[in-house]
């Protein structure tokens, strides 16, 4: 009987525990419900559209909506309902709150959770509403919760109210910057952290102004904009050079002529080209709020992006009081351009003529002073007497010269003035003498003062192309080797030679030093043929695809196996931009289109080079595929170096630039923008270029 009476006891003990706790710790998703409504919906700190009474449940997508705040509630025994809505303020600052990301876990497995007061309470008495964001959880009864994983009793640790921020309505197309976050008002902007927030105003008619507010804990803060209209004051000067007179030029010297009859017009009007009348309409920096300095990170960066708003601003204003001024100036700078491409043959005069070892040493200069130039070397065919052409020489109608150049001179200034313009671009000396024709072999020698001129050294000494090659213990060691490089080899191979320089990198005038960086993305062909990676799967197999599903740990293994490295990200935007303050390299060319120097918005990539290069001659900076460079990623990395920017000391990801054969439209493509990822991630639009050490000698 004992045995009977315990056996009993058991089975009760069992199924009294079994009835009073809960071993079911998540909620599956058919046990959420769509045809629910909340009828106290004043007690909830969401608030009901459209002025309802009722709280109507929904299906939920995730990852949740920025700004927008998320109800879990139990209806009743196993059934709960998803509600969303805007916050109610006064609400939220009784809610208790926990960083998901603190907590180590996601915005969908925390959905999936039940949460406990404690860790011995009965179902009934679990936390039956849950708030959620992208970021937080909140709950509204209690002040700790716990949930069950592996079996074990977990508790969230607790972190204080994030703020909210509210944007009242702005004119149609206005929207704000914030990050990389577009935002369009009306809007209630939350989490937001607490501190000082700052987002960037971009109204049609107005200048873009950065405001800032401070933000505390639980509290509600408006965010107050100042709208500052264009000015349409335009600058007007007395000058009969326009755009028709230009347009009519028929050569270069007069073009010539009508640029200086310009400029000494615009000098002559004064124009007052400073900034003073600017920033007396436009906001100063707003000063730390108190209890945080100027040297605290989140003001640092406000004040960072606050003047470079004002610096567009700044442009904008200038831009547009200068814009008919700047019309003709383009105008002009456009005819030049035209003009100074064509090749010339001109007779010119001959100075002097000396005969010495066996070499001819001509001197020539013109009337106007535009050609000074000599010329060492023989003449072919050669010349039975050649002491002959000096007599010639005295007589133009035996002896003519010939000069062939191209036809861009260079300037030499006194202050905005040009002084004088010098041909210096010969390629080619002709003698006629006797009906006979000869050429001259030599070179040409042009004077110290014209020699020196920064143009002229550089169309002396262009850069040249060179060749990474691969260290031994990754040569080919078939007969293939010594076969001629097939076009493929050619074009993953190239590299251009960087100049040292400086550059506008993130707000800031940087100084870079010397450095190779490939011409082309690296390529799939060879990829294979250094890595032997049988793990990386291609989705775009021809070998000169531009290589891609390749994780930031494989790519920078490809560089280093051939003696170079990833570029930084400031090797990379200064090599992408060409020097240039633009981020697109098409911006400012005439008649450029962005698809004639970017492979986007099309189903794949295209073989590397399909596209015109940038104006350093480095191809595909622009989509095709985006690219990895060494930087760590990091928000909060606001400190840029003067030399040689490495990137953020902190962080995990790593940033790749450039847009993609993925990127929709061009402005996507922007050479200044940037992303980031985890390095062992990979994808089919994230491929890389190599840098090396520069090969000019200090």
């Amino acid at each position: 009987m004992l045995r009977i009476w315990l056996t009993i006891f058991s089975v009760a003990a069992i199924a009294f525990a079994g009835g009073n706790r809960d071993y079911r710790f998540s909620v599956p998703d058919e046990q959420f419900r769509e045809d629910a409504k909340i009828v106290d919906a004043e007690n909830m700190c969401l608030e009901a559209a459209d002025d309802s009474a009722y709280l109507h449940s929904e299906k939920i997508k995730f990852p949740l909506e920025q700004g927008n705040l998320y109800l879990r509630a139990k209806i009743k025994g196993n059934r709960y309902g998803w509600y969303s809505g805007k916050i109610k303020a006064d609400c939220y600052k009784q809610l208790h709150a926990f960083n998901l990301q603190t907590n180590h876990l996601t915005a969908f497995e925390a959905a999936h959770l039940r949460f406990y007061a404690g860790t011995s309470l009965r179902p009934f008495q679990d936390e039956g509403e849950v708030y959620f964001d992208k970021k937080y959880l909140y709950s509204s009864r209690v002040a700790n919760l716990y949930f069950v994983q592996n079996g074990k009793w977990q508790k969230l640790i607790p972190t204080s109210l994030t703020g909210i921020v509210v944007v009242d309505s702005l004119p149609k197309e206005a929207f704000l910057l914030m990050g990389a976050d577009k935002i369009y008002a009306p809007a209630t902007i939350a989490p937001v952290d607490t501190g000082l927030f700052y987002a960037t105003v971009f109204v049609p008619g107005y200048y873009p102004y950065t405001a800032g507010l401070h933000v505390t804990s639980g509290k509600t803060s408006r965010l107050k904009t100042k709208l500052i209209p264009v000015d349409t004051v335009v600058y007007q000067i007395e000058s009969e050079v326009t755009t028709e007179r230009i347009a009519k030029t028929k050569n270069l010297e007069e073009t010539e002529v009508l640029y200086d009859q310009f400029i000494a017009d615009l000098s002559r009007a004064n124009i007052d080209r400073g900034t003073a009348a600017f920033d007396s309409i436009y906001p100063q920096v707003k000063r730390p709020p108190q209890g945080m300095d100027s040297t605290n990170a989140q003001y640092v960066a406000y004040t960072v992006t606050f003047e470079g708003s004002r610096s567009r601003s700044r442009a904008q204003w200038l831009s547009g009081r200068l814009s008919g001024i700047l019309e003709t100036n383009n105008a002009l700078l456009a005819r030049l351009d035209t003009l100074q491409k064509d090749t010339m043959r001109v007779q010119v005069p001959l100075k002097s003529i000396d005969w010495n070892d066996s070499l001819f040493t001509f001197q020539f200069a013109d009337s106007t002073g535009r050609i000074a130039v000599g010329f060492e070397g023989n003449l072919t065919p050669a010349l039975s007497v050649p002491e002959s052409v000096f007599v010639a020489a005295a007589d133009s109608s035996l002896a003519q010269f010939t000069l062939t150049f191209e036809n861009k001179p260079v300037w030499k200034y006194d202050g905005a003035k040009v002084k004088s313009r010098h041909h210096y671009r010969f390629t080619k000396l002709q003698v006629s003498y006797l009906n006979e024709t000869y050429t001259g072999k030599g070179k040409f020698i042009l004077p110290a003062e014209i020699l020196l001129e920064p143009e002229v050294q550089e169309w002396l000494n262009p850069v040249k192309d060179t060749v990474v090659a691969k260290p031994d213990s990754i040569a080919k060691n078939d007969s293939a080797e010594a076969k001629k490089d097939t076009v493929e080899e050619n074009i993953s191979r190239a590299v251009a030679e960087i100049d040292s320089g400086s550059f506008r990198f993130k707000n800031k005038i940087v100084h870079m030093s010397p450095f190779r960086i490939r011409k082309t993305e690296v390529t799939v062909g060879e990829y294979r043929d250094v890595m032997k990676d049988s793990t990386t799967k291609f989705t775009f197999n021809d070998s000169l695809m531009p290589v891609h599903n390749v994780n930031w740990e494989k790519a920078r293994a490809f560089c280093k196996a051939i003696g170079g490295d990833l570029p930084t990200e400031a090797q990379w935007e200064y090599a992408a931009r060409a020097g240039k303050n633009e981020g697109s390299i098409w911006r400012n060319r005439n008649g450029a289109l962005p698809f004639e120097y970017a492979v986007y918005n099309v189903d794949g990539p295209r073989p590397v080079a399909s596209a015109k290069p940038n104006a350093w001659g480095l191809y595909d900076v622009s989509g095709n595929v985006a690219e990895w460079t060494r930087d760590k990623y990091s928000w909060f990395s606001f400190y840029v170096e003067s030399e040689d920017p490495t990137g953020s000391f902190f962080g995990d990801n790593r940033i790749f630039k450039g847009g993609s054969w993925k990127s929709k439209t061009s402005n996507a493509l922007d050479l200044t923008d940037r992303d980031d990822e985890d390095p062992r991630y990979w994808s089919n639009y994230l491929g890389f270029r190599c840098v090396f050490p520069s090969q000019v000698k200090k």
